[in-house]
Parts: C-alpha cells; structure tokens; sequence
C-alpha cells in the first residue's frame, strides 16, 4: 500500500509541474506573437523576417507561425491559454483555413484536447465536405487503385482509368440503342475488354482471390469483383452488363456513379413516392421534433421508439398513423428490424450526461444511452446512423469514452464523424448548438455531405414571438418586439453575426435559471425560468424590472414546431419536450443531406427547404407499379405548403 500511495502522489506531483510548465510555454509563444505583432507595426513583414531570423536567431519554421497569429488568431489568446496550446498546435491553425480554424478554436473553448492530428482531421474533413458526394466517391476510388497498383507509373494508373471509363459507357450506351451490327460490336467489345483485362493484371495482379472469400465493404472485394466482371466480358460469358456490374468496373475506373442510370437529373424537388423514400427507425423520438423534420425531408418512418408515456402520447396525438412503440430503448431487442429494410437509424439519445448545465456523469450516468445506440446498429444493420448529443460530449474529460464509442462503431463496420449544427442557421431564432454523430457503412462511405448553412434565414425572436408575446394586450409588446429585431448578435468570440435577437438554448423543466442562463436571459429581454403560464399582461408589465416570460407554445415555436402540433402533460412535462427536442428544422435540413447521400439524389435546396418553414402534408401516394426505378419526374408526390404563421 505505501507503495501505491508513494507512486500515486509522484504522479500527481507530475502532473501539477508539467501543466504549469505548459503553461508557461504557452504563455512565452503568446508574448513571442504580441512582440512580433509590435515589430509589424513598426517595419514591413519582410524586414521583420529577415530581423528576427538573423539578430534574434528566431528558427524559419517559425516566422511564418508569429507573422501571422495577429491576423488569423487574435483575440483567441484566452482560449490557447486554457487550452495549453503547444507551438505546433498554434502554428496548424495559423495555416487552417477560417473554417477549420473557427471549428476547432470552438472546440477547445468547449474543452476538447485538440493535438495537431485533430487539426488535420478536421481541415481534411472540411475540405473533404466541399465536394460533392460524387467527387467524393470518385477520390475514393482512385485511392483504391492507387493503393493496389503502389510503385506503378501515375501515367499508367490515369491511362488505365481513362479506357476503362470510356469501355463502360460505351458498353452501356450500346446496350441502350438497338443500333448497328450488334454482332460484330459485341465482337469488339470483348476483344476491348480483353485487352484491358491485360492492363488490369499488370497494374493490379492477375490472382484474385474468390470473391466469397473477401468482406464485401472492402477494397480487396472491388479489385476482386471488377476483375471479375471484365474476364466474364473478355470470354463472351456476360453480352451485357447491368447497374451491378457497371459499379463494379467504374471501381476502377476514377469514377462515381450515385444516380440510377446514366441519365442526367435535375435536383430533386419533391417528396418521392412512398416506395422510394428511405426508411427510418428512431430511438429516444421525444415530442417528434426530429421525425417532423425527417418526414419533411421524406423518410418513412418504421417505427419510433420512446419511453416517456406524455411524448409518446404527443407523437401518437399528432401523427396517429406513425408506429409509436413505447418501451424502454435498453430493453428492445432490435434484430427485429433487421430484416425491414432500415436506411437509417437516428434518433436524440438523452444528452443529460454531457450537458454543461448537468451533473455531467458522462459515461457514470445511468440516463446514458449512447452504448444502446451502439448495439442498435449492431443489431439493424442500417446502411448509416445519426445520433444527436450536446456539444459537451467533446470536452475533454470524455475523450476517452468518445473513442471508444467510435472504436466499437467502426469494429461495426462503420466509418464514422462528428459534426456541429447550430439552430441559428436554418431560420430558427435560438443559438442552439448540437453535434450529430454520422455514421456510414464503410461501403458507402464519403457519401455524405452536411447541409449547406443558410443566413439568409436568419429571424429574432421579436418577429417569431410578436403575435404570442402580445396575446394578453400587453402594451409594452411593440417596444419589445423592436428592440429584439433591432439587437446585434455576436458570436462567442465576439464576432458579429447579424442583426436580430437569438433566445439562448431552450431547455427543458427549471425551477429558476441555472449558472449564467439568467444573465443571458437578462441580456436576451425576457425571464428565461420557469415557464411562464400565460402571454403578459399590463399589471405585470407595469412592475419595476418586469421582463416577459416564454410559454410552452412560444418555446416551441422557437424551436420550430408548427403551432398546430399539440403536446400532451402538465406543464413540466411539455416543457421538457419541447426543450430536448430536435428542432424540425435541423433534422429537416439533416433529413435531406441523408436522402441525398442514401439515394445518390442531388437536392434542391431553394424548393425543398423554403424561405417560410411551414407545416408540410404529404399527399397519399399515387398507385403506379409500373415504375421499375425511382424516375423523379412523373412519379413523385409534390410538396403542399401549409401556413400556420410560424
């Protein structure tokens, strides 16, 4: 035992000087960058190189670094001294790009550990979303042949991808057209084919091994397959080939194929049939928040999963026709779903364990359910994943839990990211920020985009609250209203945002505000906790210090729902609905970047995701089974807009 303690206490002692060495030296890098900054303002940047390199011995990998911190990291000096931020971990967001570098300077003022291998991460994943899915896929398969023919020639590599792109059009466009000698052009084609068969084994090898042999995500699978496919060609044992076959030499071939046949197709602008929209199973599905918004964007719900009995009645209130089942999310068995086809499984496990504003257990708290969401996609095998969480799970004392959890996703065969969405951007009048978990089976991995962000939607609270704030006569409501739509906005590091007064997070049940959510309800012009009964009256308002209150209906509607969607419970309990709910209008615009990823259907944003968010209703489906693929222009159920004043 004494030895125990004895290594323990050397430990923490350590522990406590290295820190306060680290500090230190970040602290020396920040005073470096302000002298630097100084010597700037007095002498051009190249002077100040040349001085500080040949009088001050300043290292030339260096320069660069303090040259530019006043421009891309001042003002962010508080963070890098809570962070501890090391010299290299500065001079990686000197070099980021704004996105990257506003990414992660938010993630460490949240607290998480961020090393120079998370800033590549995340500048990798950013500049990975600017593609498009099909750019996307198409970089992905040319890493696969890169990788498999290793010391080949590039020229040979981009040569071989050339012919075989050009063979597989020219196969199916032949196919297509009853034209010509089709004798002698299959002739040709095979003896094409064998030719390239011939390039393919000298760039990749000529043994394959069998195909049932290999796991089917993987890139072994391809090469195998594509081989596969183009012998079959070469020796006259496939005369034509179909969607499969054609993915499998495209593989190969640099390229991506997302759509369903080689026709061009405009964004997509409307709900498809029912029989071509995907299928979603949702946990923890609360007042529907998240399933509006999915159904929105034009999933079908199988089933919604929910263990609270006032959100389960809400949902079954408003959408009778939804498979609510009403169960405890650890106690369902989920292979049940295996077999139903499920493109995706979603859902907004609690978040309570995470939260700044909680006990923060993380992974000590009974309420955590995130490793429930882990065997639910064991069990349903979905072709992709999304879980929403706070922001807080990124601190750092859950480092080790979140690498976990993405250990035992990927062992699931699923490549999986973490991305942050925040309420303000998709015409909500809430700074809400949340992050959601995607993940992709690995086969269809690099599919995914994030929705495009959209400030042109940008509203206050003033003009989202004006009729509901001035319900009771209250006549202090129009100064109100012009004071919450006048008000600029800015962002954590004080950055503007806009004009426009944004409610803070709207949370669920409090008696009275906890720690600061007072001074930001002060600042935001209303009483934040608890809920208040009713709109404000002229008695109340005419008390000293009076600030109106938020009802349950003007909570929701900041959060998004349409004013005809009903709660069920007392007032705490609706309360805590509408507060852990998703807002509609993030999972709407979530909804529609999985469709487009799952479908391989471009989006049309400007229709699909419209200036005034109404309520939308979804037509009953046309009965047509002569379609044999989703042809999105005849066969599709148009949107009804439907206006409730939001």
């Amino acid at each position: 035992m004494p030895d125990i303690d004895i290594k323990a206490q050397a430990l923490s002692d350590a522990r406590a000087r290295i820190l306060k060495l680290q500090e230190q030296m970040t602290d020396r890098v920040l005073q470096m960058a302000a002298e630097v900054e100084k010597l700037m303002g007095v002498v051009p940047m190249s002077e100040a190189k040349a001085f500080l390199k040949a009088r001050c011995n300043v290292p030339a990998t260096e320069l660069s670094t303090y040259a530019g911190f006043a421009k891309a990291l001042k003002g962010s000096e508080d963070i890098l001294r809570k962070t501890r931020a090391s010299f290299p971990v500065m001079k990686a967001l000197v070099s980021s790009d704004v996105d990257a570098r506003r990414e992660i300077l938010e993630r460490m003022e949240i607290g998480a550990q961020i090393d120079t291998k998370d800033v590549a991460v995340i500048r990798r994943r950013l500049a990975a979303a600017k593609l498009t899915a099909a750019e996307a896929l198409t970089a992905e398969n040319k890493r696969i042949v890169a990788a498999a023919a290793r010391k080949r020639v590039k020229g040979e590599v981009l040569s071989f991808e050339g012919k075989m792109s050009s063979f597989v059009e020219e196969f199916r466009q032949h196919f297509r057209k009853k034209v010509g000698d089709r004798v002698a052009v299959q002739a040709d084609l095979r003896h094409r084919a064998g030719l390239l068969l011939s390039d393919f084994e000298s760039l990749l090898g000529g043994q394959q091994p069998p195909l049932a042999s290999l796991d089917r995500k993987s890139p072994s699978y391809r090469i195998a397959n594509a081989h596969k496919v183009l012998a079959d060609v070469a020796s006259g044992k496939l005369s034509a080939i179909g969607q499969i076959e054609t993915t499998a030499l495209e593989a190969v071939a640099g390229k991506a194929r997302v759509s369903f046949d080689g026709r061009r197709r405009k964004p997509l602008n409307f709900v498809p049939m029912l029989q071509f929209r995907p299928r979603v199973l949702e946990l923890c599905a609360g007042a529907g928040g998240l399933a509006l918004g999915l159904e929105r964007a034009g999933f079908e719900h199988v089933a919604l999963i929910e263990f609270n009995r006032h959100a389960a009645a809400t949902l079954r209130k408003n959408r009778p026709d939804w498979n609510v089942v009403e169960a405890d999310v650890r106690k369902v068995d989920f292979t049940q779903y295996r077999d139903q086809r499920i493109d995706l499984l979603t859902g907004g496990l609690p978040c309570t364990p995470f939260t700044s504003v909680g006990k923060r257990k993380g992974k000590k708290d009974d309420k955590d359910l995130m490793m429930e969401g882990v065997r639910a996609v064991q069990e349903v095998a979905p072709k992709a994943f999304v879980f929403e969480n706070v922001d807080g799970l990124l601190h750092s004392k859950h480092a080790d839990y979140v690498a976990a959890l993405l250990r035992k996703f990927s062992k699931a065969g699923y490549v999986t990211d973490i991305h942050r969405i925040n309420t303000r951007d998709y015409g909500r009048a809430q700074d809400r920020s949340r992050i959601m978990i995607v993940g992709f089976r690995k086969d269809l991995a690099g599919v995914f985009r994030m929705p495009p962000r959209f400030p042109g939607l940008a509203n206050n609270m003033g003009d989202v609250l004006q009729d509901l704030i001035s319900a009771n006569g209250w006549s202090g409501a129009d100064d109100w209203v012009r004071m919450m739509r006048e008000r600029p906005e800015f962002d954590r590091f004080g950055n503007p945002i806009g004009v426009g007064a944004l409610s803070d997070a709207i949370r669920g049940y409090q008696g009275s505000p906890k720690k600061g959510e007072a001074r930001r309800a002060l600042e935001n012009g209303v009483s934040y906790a608890p809920p208040s009964k009713a709109a404000p009256t002229n008695e109340e308002g005419s008390r000293e210090g009076f600030l109106p209150g938020l009802t349950n209906r003007m909570r929701a509607r900041l959060q998004g729902f349409p004013d005809d969607w009903e709660f069920v419970g007392g007032l705490g309990a609706v309360a805590n609905q509408i507060g852990n709910a998703v807002a509609p209008a993030v999972g709407q615009a979530m909804g529609l970047a999985l469709v487009s990823a799952l479908k391989g259907w471009d989006i049309d944003w400007g229709v699909m995701f419209p200036e005034v968010h109404c309520r939308i209703a979804i037509q009953a489906p046309m009965i047509d089974g002569a379609s044999p693929a989703p042809i999105l222009s005849k066969h599709s159920v148009k949107l009804r807009k439907v206006d409730v004043r939001t």
